[in-house]
């Protein structure tokens, strides 16, 4: 499991270099958290929901990350999608285009675990250009609960999301929450490293040119 990721030194709006945009899919089931993850991230761990709030199809936060040891900033489209069965036959269209996620499950729960699967296989199914890979992270919220009441270890998550290509992160959203930076500066820096690659790529064809 990755440790647990420092906050870099904020640079000034006008000291980053270059902004990305990039559109994530936040998927897993109902109450697992999604949204107060996104919350306590966005609010730099001042705000979490008092109440739950079910997202009833889909909510887009914008939450600018940091790309560490950089002057990049990469913007997070954060798709925020409903877990209700209702909602999932219309995800499709609204996952055009995205090829980054943050699955998230419930420590408590082994079903929203095991759903995280099944999320995983629908997003690569939607995606348009099936040759790019979808690059994600998985999370497990809630991990302040009792460990009686977990039903899910890190150490059978993380084996799974690692042969699966997924970095993972184990979080709290409780204030001051846990980690909550680590799964979007994940995201972040993997954008970041595709983009660096393409320029790379771009640069190298101009000088064979």
């Amino acid at each position: 499991m990755p440790a647990a990721v420092d906050p870099p030194k904020q640079l000034k709006n006008t000291e980053f270099t270059v902004t990305l945009r990039c559109k994530v899919a936040v998927c897993g089931e109902p109450a697992v958290g999604k949204s107060a993850l996104i919350s306590m991230y966005t609010s730099k761990g001042q705000k979490f929901p008092k109440a739950y709030n079910m997202t009833t199809n889909m909510d887009v936060v914008v939450a600018p990350v940091q790309v560490p040891d950089t002057t990049a900033l990469v913007e997070l489209y954060l798709h925020d999608t409903s877990g209700s069965d209702l909602n999932k036959d219309s995800l499709a269209a609204c996952w055009n285009g995205i090829y980054h996620a943050i699955l998230v499950y419930d420590v408590s729960s082994q079903e929203s675990y095991d759903a995280c699967k099944l999320w995983l296989e629908e997003l690569k199914k939607a995606r348009v250009d099936r040759e790019r890979p979808l690059k994600a992270v998985l999370v497990a919220t809630k991990t302040d609960l009792p460990s009686q009441r977990h039903q899910v270890t890190d150490d059978v998550a993380e084996v799974w999301a690692t042969a699966n290509g997924l970095e993972f992160f184990s979080v709290s959203s409780v204030p001051p929450g846990k980690d909550v930076e680590g799964p979007f500066v994940a995201i972040a820096k993997a954008f970041h490293k595709s983009y660096e690659e393409k320029v790379a790529a771009f640069q190298d064809a101009c000088r064979n040119y």
